[in-house]
């Protein structure tokens, strides 16, 4: 029984694949396709500079340069210190 129902399933799915794809489906044409290049060049490049410049914004607005830089001079300080006191 389940062979006689998935025969004709198989049969409608086998002719739909080689069909090919519906007209609104099918591929543009390539000459469109490069005139169209330009633009999304353009466009991905505008999004990607917003976005870093946004980021950068972030982090210029944000506390973790200074604190990054405050830890890395008292941390340099210790070692000196400690240099000192080793070698003296």
């Amino acid at each position: 029984m389940r062979l006689f129902l998935s025969l004709p399933v198989l049969v409608v799915v086998l002719a739909m694949v080689l069909e090919g794809p519906a007209p609104a489906q099918a591929a543009p044409e390539i000459s469109s396709t490069l005139e169209r290049i330009p633009d999304k060049l353009k466009e991905f490049g505008n999004t990607l500079e917003n976005k870093a410049r946004a980021a950068i914004e972030s982090i210029k607005q944000s506390d973790l340069p200074a604190k990054t830089r405050n830890w890395f001079s008292e941390t340099f300080n210790k070692v000196k210190e400690q240099l000192k006191t080793t070698f003296s």
